[in-house]
């Protein structure tokens, strides 16, 4: 049974039986207030209603700071002493136990750990602890001040758990440690703080006639890349997840309205409260109604500072692809294999872990029909991630370099054509060579192209909108792609 499932029944087990807080592992790992063998700053506090405004105020008054939210009406907050609770409708507090910030995928790891502080923690002080209980942190640029990288016994993780500056324990990639730079995702946003990584999505949007249907419009485009190349991205993005579970996307033609994403490329401050103020900061995407109010609700805001790319370096699908999983409700997910892993990675496509988790908010599609790929209601435009994924597989030599690729000719990402056919030629490169290149199309074709280093392809075209996918493969399975839009009249 996939990992998502298994803990999806654990919790709604769980759930039934404790309260409304779901957590990654089952909810009788709390402990009650004052059983944890250290001085307790951090609470889970367990409300009777959705904490608003009022209460949160109410909360920062009395000295207690909210800092993350814990689906469904559970914010986790730090305070001095025992936090002053009356009146504020709580009905449960206290303090995780050690079990309940362990993830249940450190059974299966091999490698190092991503140790999770809670974000009050300075970065100085949480190597420090860590290293208390001979966890070795690894200096990597781009992680989180309050994560640490860390190799250790296993047996010593309970002990480093049972503090309680440490929020959640997971296993760390190996890619982790040979990335020059990391960027961290902060996790879907509330209007109660982020979502928290030891707590699991729970509901997401609400389905109406038995399936999820979204709409999207695009508010604003990147300055630093081809546009329509950027909707492309952003478009595969959506017919991924739509592939797998119970939800459809359709573009639409009017901002700020319900069940509506927002795709928003913008610098600096922009209107929320979350300005982008580091190239680090990537994107950021708001959580489902509820808890966030329409018509904020799964809007996706891209840093348009970043510098932009498909294929390669920082990939616009790879990050769309991770936001639109928080846009559709998914929290973070534990497998360092997953899109949903806390930080971002060059992916073709979903993994059985993400799969797993769509699937167990909204179902797999009802039919091949219903597997709704993004479709324009002016233009039909059926965007779908290039067919055989092929997962890389390092070498001896640990090659982890993505193939470049040029669309030479037609020389535009966006044309018109007239037949039922078109050759689209190009270059592809990489450091240790081009195994082979594949092209893909949104109304179902697929096949190989012809050459490698200079290739060409024979394409077939249907009337309307073709959005043609090429990728690059080298020997070890990374991969590049470009895109190119053909309207055949």
């Amino acid at each position: 049974m996939p990992l998502r499932l298994l803990v999806g029944i654990l919790l709604a087990i769980s759930a039934s039986a404790s309260g409304n807080i779901h957590l990654k592992v089952p909810e009788t790992a709390r402990t009650k207030a004052g059983r944890e063998p250290r001085a307790v700053h951090h609470w889970l506090l367990q409300f009777a209603a959705f904490p608003d405004a009022g209460t949160r105020a109410e909360l920062e008054h009395r000295r207690i700071h909210v800092l993350a939210y814990v689906p469904e009406n559970g914010l986790m907050a730090a305070s001095d002493g025992p936090p002053e609770l009356r009146g504020l409708g709580v009905v449960w507090f206290g303090a995780l136990a050690s079990s309940a910030k362990l993830s249940p995928e450190l059974a299966r790891a091999s490698g190092g750990y991503l140790i999770l502080f809670h974000p009050d923690i300075d970065g100085e002080a949480a190597r420090g602890i860590a290293g208390e209980y001979g966890f070795r942190p690894q200096e990597v640029d781009g992680l989180q001040p309050w994560h640490v990288l860390a190799d250790g016994a296993p047996e010593r993780l309970a002990d480093l758990a049972a503090r309680d500056e440490v929020a959640y324990v997971l296993p760390a990639p190996s890619a982790l440690y040979t990335h020059r730079r990391l960027i961290a995702c902060n996790g879907p946003i509330t209007v109660a703080g982020p979502v928290a990584d030891y707590a699991m999505a729970s509901t997401g949007w609400t389905a109406q006639n038995g399936s999820v249907a979204l709409s999207y419009v695009f508010e604003t485009l990147p300055g630093k890349l081809d546009q329509n190349a950027a909707r492309v991205a952003v478009e595969q993005a959506f017919a991924e997840w739509a592939k797998f579970g119970n939800v459809t996307f359709t573009a639409g033609q009017q901002a700020n309205i319900a069940r509506n994403i927002e795709i928003v490329f913008a610098s600096g401050a922009h209107g929320d409260s979350y300005a982008f103020t580091s190239p680090n900061q990537l994107a950021h995407t708001f959580y489902p109604a509820p808890p966030n109010s329409e018509p904020v609700a799964g809007d996706m805001h891209f840093n348009d500072g970043v510098n932009w790319n498909l294929g390669s370096d920082i990939d616009l699908f790879s990050v769309a692809l991770h936001e639109t999983g928080h846009a559709l409700g998914l929290a973070h997910s534990d497998n360092p294999k997953a899109v949903m892993y806390p930080y971002y990675k060059m992916a073709s496509g979903l993994t059985e872990d993400d799969i797993a988790g769509i699937q167990a908010l909204y179902g797999a599609p009802k039919s091949p029909a219903a597997a709704g790929n993004p479709v324009s209601p002016i233009t039909p435009v059926n965007p779908v991630a290039p067919v055989n994924p092929v997962q890389p597989v390092q070498p001896a030599g640990g090659d982890r370099s993505a193939p470049s690729v040029t669309i030479v000719s037609p020389s535009l990402t966006m044309i018109s054509a007239y037949g039922p056919g078109i050759t689209i030629s190009g270059t592809a490169s990489d450091n240790v060579g081009v195994a082979r290149v594949e092209w893909s199309t949104s109304t179902g074709s697929a096949g190989a192209a012809s050459g490698t280093a200079a290739w060409s392809a024979q394409v077939p075209l249907l009337v309307g909108t073709n959005v043609v996918t090429i990728r690059a493969y080298d020997a070890a399975g990374n991969s590049g792609w470009r895109a190119i839009t053909v309207v055949r009249n």
